[in-house]
């Protein structure tokens, strides 16, 4: 007798509850192993706490490190007693699979938190300058640089405004704390190494469930405080300048070497963009707050003037919107700016972005799809970036005239620069509106008498380059605009 068939519902209802048994195993594992983790790491502080000698110290610590990443026991046993060197022979030493999974529950638990507290505060107060150079790199440090840095992130930068009302040396958890920042952030290029954990985690691969905006804001937070909370003796490289510049070459190089194996969902939806880019949206927002726009701005032009240059050199004939739109490049630096979700933030940026183009005597067309890459979708999508470049840019502020130039470019022409005058506008209504806003205003009685003579030189700039543009019809359908011209230049007249 033939056997019935499982039918397409059932075998997936069966392949369900296997997943979410599967599930629940993994999560009883994880359980079991935080709990072993944190038996470790309470025997470890009793052990510490009642230490008489260094080696009581380093002892625990390296029967806690073995378990998480290899240890160079020889190297650290050289001055100790036998009875210290037979207890790190005796430490028990995981095979690499698990090694891998006890160090992920480990950093992802409370096990580290525990433990990190232990070592910033009493540890560094009391036994640290004790240790040789080798016990310090591979029982100390090693459970900073190995492990899950925004993990480390969060539990050493706190540390940086100790005030030692606890009864620990506040100067040694201070200056530790700073070694330990510079080590793992600066010389083992954390931040870096952080894109890549939150791009990991954010998908919850590995990990019971995926991170999300909190942690990577905290974190992001965490680093931006790092210049104003370091000592004036700290380390060169945790002022602002140099910190700053660092984590942005190092989340931009990043990011850029990731490119190529994202797929389309990466940049199609800003909303649920991976990890690294919501978490680099969200620092270089706060590092542009605190005056340090044009850090990321000159990194930023630099690598993106050299794109944009690539892709025209390598085409004889205009370039067309599609053809950027194809490249996995565009859309990565079409999202970033998406993913800066402060407003003065991005003001300040695209401004400084503007200078930088100037002071890098972009041409014309470079400076068009330099701002089409960066802005072309918030443009179209968002209110602030279309009064930015409409109002702000054009009635606010005074920036060179190549800026000017290319502002209006970009946000009222609508096209590259070398596009034919037939074809100039896509959009000729946005043209016609903005000359009619400048030209109302230019022509105010209130604008002329108080407007800086830079101002209103400024905004006669931006008429006249859009008017040259418009055909004798196009003027002849907005009579407005040459009764405000009039009546703008007789209240001139009037001043003389």
């Amino acid at each position: 007798m033939e056997e019935p068939r499982s039918s397409p519902r059932g075998k997936m209802a069966g392949e369900e509850q296997q997943s979410k048994r599967s599930a629940t195993m993994t999560m009883t594992r994880r359980r079991e192993m935080e709990t072993q983790h944190l038996e470790k790491v309470s025997g470890a502080i009793s052990a510490i706490n009642a230490a008489k000698h260094v080696d009581d110290v380093i002892v625990p610590l390296h029967s806690v490190a073995v378990l998480l990443f290899p240890v160079d026991s020889q190297s650290i046993s050289g001055l100790m007693s036998d009875r210290h060197k037979d207890q790190l022979t005796k430490a028990n030493i995981p095979q690499a699979d698990e090694r891998h999974e006890l160090g992920q529950v480990f950093y992802q638990g409370t096990p580290f938190p525990a433990l990190a507290r232990l070592l910033l505060f009493d540890v560094a107060s009391n036994w640290l300058p004790c240790f040789t150079l080798s016990a310090q790199k591979h029982v100390y440090d090693a459970f900073f640089v190995q492990g899950l840095t925004y993990e480390v992130v969060q539990s050493v930068v706190p540390c940086l405004s100790h005030n030692g009302g606890d009864g620990h040396d506040a100067n040694a958890v201070k200056s530790n704390a700073e070694r330990i920042l510079e080590l793992c952030l600066v010389q083992n290029e954390g931040v870096s190494k952080m894109a890549r954990e939150f791009n990991f985690y954010h998908k919850g691969e590995d990990f019971p469930s995926p991170l999300h905006k909190p942690t990577w804001s905290r974190v992001a937070q965490l680093l931006a405080s790092i210049p104003d909370k370091a000592r004036l003796g700290a380390p060169k490289s945790l002022s602002s300048h140099s910190f700053f510049k660092q984590s942005v070459v190092q989340l931009l190089t990043a990011a850029e070497d990731n490119i190529e194996n994202c797929d389309e969902s990466t940049f199609s939806c800003k909303t649920d963009a991976d990890g690294a880019l919501q978490f680099c949206g969200d620092l270089f927002a706060r590092i542009s707050r605190r005056g340090s726009a044009d850090l990321l701005a000159s990194e930023i032009v630099a690598r993106i003037l050299r794109f944009v240059r690539t892709n025209l050199s390598g085409n004889k004939e205009s370039v067309s919107k599609d053809a950027f739109m194809r490249e996995k490049n565009s859309r990565f630096w079409s999202l970033l700016m998406e993913l800066i979700k402060d407003s003065y933030a991005v003001e300040r940026l695209t401004e400084v972005i503007l200078h930088q183009l100037a002071s890098e005597h972009a041409s014309n067309v470079e400076a068009y799809w330099i701002l089409w890459v960066l802005f072309n979708r918030s443009f179209a999508e968002q209110a602030f970036i279309r009064f930015l470049f409409l109002e702000k840019f054009i009635l606010w502020k005074v920036l060179p005239l190549c800026c000017l130039k290319w502002i209006l470019q970009f946000s009222v022409l609508q096209c590259p620069p070398d596009v034919g005058t037939v074809t100039k506008s896509e959009k000729r209504s946005t043209m016609l509106d903005a000359v009619q806003r400048l030209t109302l205003v230019w022509a105010k009685r209130e604008f002329v008498q108080s407007a800086p003579i830079e101002q209103q030189s400024y905004i006669t700039a931006a008429i006249g380059l859009i008017l040259e543009t418009m055909s004798k019809e196009e003027l002849d359908s907005t009579k407005d605009v040459m009764r405000s011209i009039l009546e703008g230049a007789d209240w001139r007249a009037l001043q003389i």
